[in-house]
């Protein structure tokens, strides 16, 4: 069906890509240049990523107070919110394996067609079981969206600037998350939920069309020729190379679900004001980040990187446990923001980077699915903490997991380094007998 409605659709121009993930450029004379990144496709797919993460960031701001209008129970209105996140996690592990044996650019392409259904399907929704349902289906389709889009941004990012490439496909979902809240809260108090959700819809399907456009290299094996049954194995579930990097990275999102859940509390109970510019400031240090992160990244490599990262994200949790100012608060967001937006791009890349390119939708679902975890387990785990000591402890408590976590980085780090040498001596021992 999809490729029925490709051969029909009439695009002004078609954005024709060139894959050079995992390729480096060698001159006439042997020597290798720098790696195209910035070409015509990628500059599509960050524009494309930018329309679809605003409608997601203006459908989740407002979703709760959509639920209370239908049925006044805060309990309820947070299991909407919630089991959107449930279903996404759930969802990770299949997009991924999806990811490796299906087209890319289709499962994007259908991904963002049941997510604007999805949306205009809260538009009908009279009862909360109806407006359940769609918000498991949104929140499938979008566990494969969210997956696969970045698989699909990495076939066209050479491995020597991947760092740099992720980061800056961020850049749109980073702008996103600025503007898409404000938007949705906007139009849904000036216009209703109905108009907005028929926006959002039509984000969607913007994105489905504009993905038509682009002509993808049919790298991945045909689907007719797959068994899924047969494909269905640990291994293209989930990416046990990446694990321990998946779960370093859910520490830094450990952090940032004890900040969305309690900051706003923390502030009331100690009298400061405005605390709404902590993630302002936040954001706008990610966006500034993802300018020049990735090329540090790839420069300088991961394990210093993501030390500093860890170290920076274990002080400004720990200042958050002790500020009694917003002036601090401030401060902590910087470092926070700087920590955190270092440390996951840099664990994403390297998870990528140890997998080959037939299975990097995997590596990107097994990476996700540790930021997910750490996610929600932050606000859990932090409640019971809060409830029987206070806020400082709580903070606290995520800095000295943060410093663990390092520690159990460079034991990891230090492990691999170790195998892959003992594994290259061998191999050479090896050829010397042969020869």
């Amino acid at each position: 069906m999809l490729k029925h409605l490709e051969n029909n659709i009439s695009c002004t121009e078609e954005v024709a890509l060139t894959e050079t993930s995992f390729n480096n450029n060698i001159d006439n004379n042997g020597k290798k240049n720098k790696s195209i990144l910035w070409s015509r496709a990628f500059i599509f797919l960050i524009a494309v990523s930018f329309i679809t993460a605003t409608g997601f960031n203006m459908v989740y701001t407002v979703i709760s107070k959509y639920s209370m209008d239908i049925q006044n129970s805060l309990a309820i209105a947070g299991v909407i919110s919630g089991i959107f996140s449930v279903a996404a996690l759930v969802m990770r592990p299949f997009a991924g394996m999806m990811s490796d044996i299906f087209n890319k650019k289709y499962l994007c392409i259908a991904a963002n067609m049941v997510i604007g259904f999805s949306v205009v399907g809260y538009s009908f929704s009279s009862s909360i079981p109806v407006l359940f349902s769609f918000r498991v289906l949104h929140g499938i389709a979008f566990g494969v969206s969210s997956t696969v889009n970045i698989a699909l941004a990495t076939r066209f990012i050479p491995k020597d600037r991947l760092g740099e490439g992720i980061g800056y496909y961020g850049i749109g979902q980073v702008v996103a998350s600025i503007v898409g809240p404000n938007i949705g809260i906007y139009i849904a108090d000036k216009y209703g939920f109905q108009t907005l959700f028929i926006v959002i819809a039509l984000l969607s399907f913007i994105g489905a069309a504009l993905l038509l456009c682009l002509k993808y290299p049919i790298e991945e094996k045909k689907a007719e020729n797959v068994s899924i049954r047969s494909k269905l194995t640990i291994d293209s579930l989930i990416a046990k190379e990446g694990i321990v990097y998946a779960i370093i990275g859910g520490m830094f999102s450990f952090g940032n679900g004890l900040v969305s859940s309690f900051l706003i509390l923390l502030g009331k109970e100690r009298n400061i004001s405005n605390i709404g510019i902590f993630f302002s400031v936040g954001a706008f240090v990610v966006f500034l980040l993802r300018l020049f992160v990735g090329r540090i990244v790839d420069e300088k490599g991961l394990t210093i990187t993501v030390n500093i990262s860890l170290i920076v994200s274990a002080v400004s949790m720990a200042l958050i446990g002790v500020a009694p100012t917003l002036r601090l608060l401030i401060v902590a967001s910087v470092l926070k923001s700087i920590g955190q937006g270092g440390g996951q791009l840099s664990l994403q890349a390297e998870s990528i980077k140890r997998v080959s390119p037939s299975r990097v939708g995997v590596a990107t679902s097994t990476f996700y699915i540790g930021a997910d975890i750490g996610q929600g387990l932050g606000p859990i785990i932090g409640g019971g903490i809060s409830q029987y000591f206070n806020y400082t402890v709580m903070f606290v408590t995520c800095s000295v997991l943060l410093l663990v976590s390092m520690v159990v980085f460079n034991v990891y780090q230090r492990k691999t380094r170790y195998n892959v040498k003992r594994e290259t001596l061998e191999f050479e021992g090896g050829q010397e007998g042969v020869n």
